[in-house]
């Protein structure tokens, strides 16, 4: 399901959010519309903090979750900006300044960031998107669409650590009526707060701040993680789950097309919202249904692609636009564009797992394990065996 899920946001971003970000890409010979792969995605995070957080103390694993999602994000982000500001200042005909402050952070020779729909970044987006508030403020740009998802997750994670922690709600012989009632909490307030008390043409930056800083728009898809979890340990019913679930489809519906709550006229509504319930549906049958035994065969692949999905997910946006562009200019059509940019995305997040994610988590977690000082015999004992007991190797128990 990870694997479906990073395919269809890829292939979405390549040729549907693409051509509109930049109608000159509008050239290939399919169109995925369907925006549900990232909803998805965090329905499988909310499923799989349930199966983990139970597991030794919340400190450690909040700092295993940590230690795995942000150095290839700071990586990630660091590339994105290099990478778009030489090469969207080359699509543009701009230029910088002389010295080597401006050449790397400073506008551009003529001061325009926006000359073509290839915004060349400065020092303070870079700054703004390594500390992950871009979603605090409406004038601040992400480098690339897709790192919404990291800020979000983590404070998903810091909330149900501390709730699992600090509280008795879920250890309680009423924890799972406290558990529903949070889920439709998460699924109902946000709603209430966007679209009642904020307002959906609401421009203060407070209410900006409010639904995007927090992520009160996606909050909905971690309640249907959680809920598939339940239902899969049979503490919620089947019926429970389908409207809960069908809930979570409508707000994520009106979170995606706000200014569209009356018909479907977004091309992209209809196929998002029949995308995401097909997809629930299937999380539901991996979480409680039989072994998928007919995907054996191709279980290696599955499983690798899962691995590097994340890094596939951070890389492909931005970059694969630049690619796409770079590609366009080079006289490539759209319907051999396609699967190079695809290629590209995977092969990028395969280096960025296997450079980046894998050993700084396997660096941040592994304990470290100080040798003991060599044991010395006092000088009256010179030649014989020292009393005591025998030193503890390293890596031994004790």
């Amino acid at each position: 399901m990870r694997v479906l899920a990073v395919l269809s946001v890829v292939l979405g971003h390549i040729t549907h959010q693409g051509p509109l970000a930049h109608p000159e890409l509008n050239d290939y010979p399919v169109r995925i519309t369907a925006q549900f792969g990232a909803a998805i995605l965090m329905v499988v995070s909310a499923f799989f903090v349930c199966q983990t957080i139970r597991r030794g103390g919340t400190g450690r694993w909040m700092w295993k979750k940590t230690a795995r999602l942000l150095p290839p994000y700071l990586v990630a982000v660091v590339v994105t900006y290099f990478v778009m500001r030489g090469a969207d200042a080359a699509f543009n005909g701009q230029g910088f300044g002389g010295g080597w402050w401006d050449t790397l952070f400073g506008p551009t020779r003529d001061g325009v960031a926006w000359a073509s729909s290839w915004y060349v970044p400065v020092g303070w987006d870079l700054l703004v998107n390594l500390t992950m508030i871009q979603g605090w403020h409406a004038g601040f740009i992400w480098l690339d669409g897709s790192y919404w998802t990291l800020p979000v997750q983590l404070m998903v994670f810091a909330g149900a650590a501390l709730l699992w922690s600090r509280t008795r709600w879920f250890r309680s012989p009423h924890a799972a009526r406290h558990a529903k009632l949070l889920l439709w909490a998460m699924t109902l307030v946000p709603l209430v707060l966007r679209f009642w008390v904020v307002g959906v043409n609401n421009p203060s930056p407070w209410a900006f701040s409010l639904v995007f800083g927090f992520g009160l728009h996606r909050l909905h898809a971690f309640a249907a993680g959680i809920a598939v979890w339940l239902w899969s340990r049979d503490r919620m019913s089947t019926p429970h789950l389908a409207l809960l679930l069908a809930a979570a489809v409508a707000a994520q519906d009106l979170h995606l097309y706000p200014f569209h709550v009356a018909l479907p006229t977004d091309p992209a509504r209809l196929p998002s919202d029949i995308g995401f319930a097909v997809a629930l549906v299937l999380v539901c049958a991996a979480a409680k249904g039989p072994d998928w035994t007919f995907l054996r065969p191709a279980a290696p692949a599955i499983g690798w692609l899962a691995g590097i999905s994340y890094g596939v997910y951070l890389l492909h946006q931005e970059l694969g636009y630049i690619l796409a562009k770079a590609l366009q200019l080079a006289g490539v059509p759209g319907w051999a564009r396609l699967p190079l940019v695809l290629g590209a995305a995977i092969g990028a997040g395969w280096l960025l797992t296997k450079l980046v994610e894998r050993p700084a988590h396997r660096w941040l977690t592994t304990p470290r394990v100080t040798a003991p000082p060599p044991r010395t015999a006092p000088d009256d004992l010179v030649g014989e065996e020292p009393n005591g007991p025998a030193p503890v190797s390293v890596g031994g128990s004790s």
